[in-house]
């Protein structure tokens, strides 16, 4: 645990209620619990973004929890009915945006992606990463750059013949055409850490949005016998899309299938009218959906009909 969390513990332990994080520190520096080496005028900023990193990293295992925005308290009292009921009641703060990186994302080389990446999106992702020499793909810290493109994992939930759509609120996007359109994705840069022993798939592309869909959504590894254990995914499309002529991204589509069980009901704040739609035939408002789900909805199209014709 780093300096500041453990302050932030020994204060809220005392003290018994929820505080902010300058409050903390406030009463950690009157009672003497600061070490010599932390100093700076915006300790109370950066003991705000070690607690609000550890809870969304650690989720249901940090010692801290948010009884509202911007103010801290301990797990272990959530229990004690000694503490008023109102400080036992966590609020669960939403990801804004897709930039905490857990490690160096991976990429691939524009002039690899350019000669073997189809037009549209290729049902061919294994093949894809395979194929590639290994100078032409690697973990490097991540910047625009017209050299290597970014690989993004873009996880969309499926029920039997139904997709989960949501509607990307002010804190989603901010690219104009993203901004406000309805969604089927759920979207990470893939990363060193997602590629461990354990995965099975391709340099953790599919763990990578199996994490996306669990934040998002706000589904436990584990709760009660649920949780994201019982989701399964698959790799089934590949993409090079380009905003312009500097910004590309290689975009690889993954299927978690949903359980029988699972029914979004939390209204997110950069998740907005969250429902369930059939993409078969589809839907007659394409230019409302992003242009990431646009294509998705585009090659599930394409698919169905070879499927038709082709049993």
């Amino acid at each position: 645990m780093s300096a500041y969390l453990a302050i932030a513990e020994n204060v809220l332990r005392i003290s018994r209620r929820p505080m902010t994080a300058r409050a903390i520190l406030r009463e950690a520096f009157r009672q003497r619990l600061v070490p010599s080496h932390l100093y700076g005028e915006t300790q109370h900023k950066t003991l705000q973004a070690r607690l609000s990193e550890d809870i969304l990293s650690r989720r249901d295992h940090s010692a801290f929890f948010r009884t509202k925005p911007g103010t801290f308290f301990l797990r272990e009292f959530l229990r004690d009915s000694s503490i008023p009921a109102e400080h036992r009641q966590p609020i669960k703060a939403h990801r804004r945006t897709r930039d905490l990186i857990r490690g160096w994302p991976l990429s691939v080389s524009a002039e690899a992606a350019r000669n073997q990446l189809p037009q549209g999106i290729s049902a061919a992702v294994r093949s894809f990463f395979e194929g590639l020499d290994a100078s032409a793909v690697q973990y490097r810290p991540y910047r625009e750059s017209t050299s290597n493109i970014p690989v993004w994992a873009l996880g969309f939930v499926r029920r039997g013949n139904q997709v989960l759509c949501y509607r990307a609120g002010n804190y989603r996007d901010k690219r104009e055409s993203f901004a406000h359109k309805r969604s089927l994705m759920f979207s990470a840069l893939v990363v060193e850490s997602d590629h461990t022993l354990f995965d099975e798939g391709v340099f953790g592309i599919e763990s990578s949005a199996l994490n996306a869909v669990s934040v998002d959504l706000d589904i436990p590894t584990s709760y009660g016998g649920y949780g994201m254990r019982d989701f399964v995914t698959k790799t089934c499309g590949i993409a090079h899309y380009q905003d312009d002529l500097v910004s590309a991204s290689i975009l690889v589509f993954v299927e978690v299938q949903s359980p029988e069980w699972f029914e979004p009901v939390t209204k997110r704040l950069s998740l907005n009218d969250l429902q369930w739609i059939n993409l078969s035939p589809p839907p007659n408002n394409i230019h409302d959906f992003d242009p990431w789900s646009q294509k998705l909805i585009a090659f599930c199209s394409r698919q169905s009909r070879l499927e038709k014709r082709y049993g």
